[in-house]
């Protein structure tokens, strides 16, 4: 018993060698990285670098920015895309994307945005980066990151109250014209003065994008040359059709107390006039009462079809976070319209003005995209203006055009 215990108690009191285990290596994996083209330069690209740099910081992937030529993006990114390659991700125009859309490049979106981010941008701007393909259903084609309208800019130490009205914006254009001070400045382009059009109850396309011009459109359209011929025609305002560059150097010379301009623009208003920058919507038409519904424009995010299921991980993360309040924030402070419309612009009176003015945009139709139909519009206004046509003859003669390009016919 007594050498039972003791062999016992030596054994329990003998050194334990450990038992090797088995340990496995983690494998390094380099992370996820996207390529993202885009066009865009100065301001806006250091505000998009800043803002995509933060988000893949992170969320653990890499982002690379390459900047493509304005002119060439929307072409280069269609053969790449059409070949399955090219960039993850593209910012282009939604002009850009619908021509994109047409050619099926990108990829449908409508299932990687989270239902918080889209209740977070405005109906009529997610319009703008949406299309239905033939015989197919409405798709979200692209993410909005900002927009822009065109504005009514004013100086307010020169103007208290800014005008209500059409006749109200030339009446005081008129008082306040003291050469070399102009009263108002606009470049009649179709991008900035379209909005009126719908306010004179003309139409280029009805709701279903039939062309109507020459028909239910063509009175409202015809009064909408008219109107604008008039003004161009006006010695007393810098409202000239194709003047981009008199009205920038007139305004850089501090020579204008109006300006209507894209809101996009809005950091020159803002170093020229500082505190004293008004910003306001397009005033009432006083023909005919009606409010005018500028286009609505857009920069937007798009998605190349051929990813990986990282890739695609990544990219979900990224359109997302791109929404957040507090990444539209970071936008907003380069000067950047934030497309998160629940952002609060209480601080930034600039930006919130240009949120209200866009109550009345609407998205441009598809087909107003497409260059040879705004190329045909464009002719179309160049010839009444310049007096080259009259306004029946030039709206005939367009509608014709019009629907060849669209409708692949010539009969009203």
């Amino acid at each position: 018993m007594i050498g039972l215990f003791c062999g016992l108690t030596a054994c329990s009191a003998a050194p334990v060698t450990p038992v090797p285990v088995a340990t496995v290596t983690p494998q390094t994996t380099a992370p996820t990285t996207l390529v993202v083209w885009h066009a865009l330069g100065g301001n806006n690209e250091v505000a998009l670098r800043d803002v995509l740099t933060r988000i893949a910081n992170a969320n653990g992937f890499a982002i690379v920015l390459q900047r493509i030529p304005i002119t060439d993006i929307q072409h280069e990114a269609q053969v790449a895309f059409a070949q399955s390659r090219g960039p993850h991700l593209i910012i282009l125009s939604n002009a850009q994307l619908q021509a994109l859309a047409k050619n099926d490049c990108c990829l449908a979106i409508d299932s990687l945005l989270d239902v918080a981010t889209r209740d977070n941008v405005d109906k009529t701007l997610l319009t703008t980066a949406q299309y239905t393909p033939p015989n197919g259903t409405l798709q979200t084609l692209g993410l909005p990151i900002s927009y822009d309208i065109p504005v009514l800019y004013y100086n307010k130490r020169s103007i208290i109250s800014p005008p209500i009205t059409s006749d109200d914006l030339i009446g005081l254009a008129h008082n306040l014209r003291n050469p070399p001070q102009w009263g108002l400045g606009v470049d009649l382009t179709i991008d900035t003065m379209y909005g009126y059009l719908a306010a004179f109850d003309g139409a280029v396309l009805d709701n279903q994008g039939n062309v109507v011009l020459a028909d239910a459109g063509r009175s409202g359209s015809e009064a909408w040359l008219t109107w604008l011929a008039s003004l161009n025609n006006d010695p007393l305002m810098l409202t000239h059709l194709n003047t981009v560059f008199t009205i920038e150097q007139t305004v850089g010379a501090g020579q204008l107390d109006m300006v209507i301009d894209s809101s996009a623009n809005h950091l020159t208003y803002e170093q020229l006039w500082g505190d004293a920058t008004g910003v306001t919507t397009l005033p009432v038409l006083s023909i005919t009462n009606q409010a005018a519904h500028p286009l609505l424009q857009s920069m937007v995010m798009a998605v190349n079809k051929h990813l990986s299921l990282p890739e695609l991980v990544a990219t979900r993360t990224l359109l997302n976070a791109l929404l957040t309040q507090a990444n539209q924030t970071i936008l907003l402070d380069y000067g950047i319209q934030p497309a998160n419309r629940l952002l609060s612009l209480t601080d930034h009176p600039v930006a919130l003005a240009i949120r209200t003015a866009s109550a009345d945009a609407v998205a441009p139709p598809a087909a107003l995209t497409r260059y040879d139909v705004y190329a045909a519009l464009n002719t179309m206004l160049n010839q009444v203006v310049f007096g080259t046509q009259t306004p029946a003859d030039a709206i005939t003669t367009t509608d014709a055009q019009l629907r060849i390009l669209l409708e692949g016919t010539t009969t009203p």
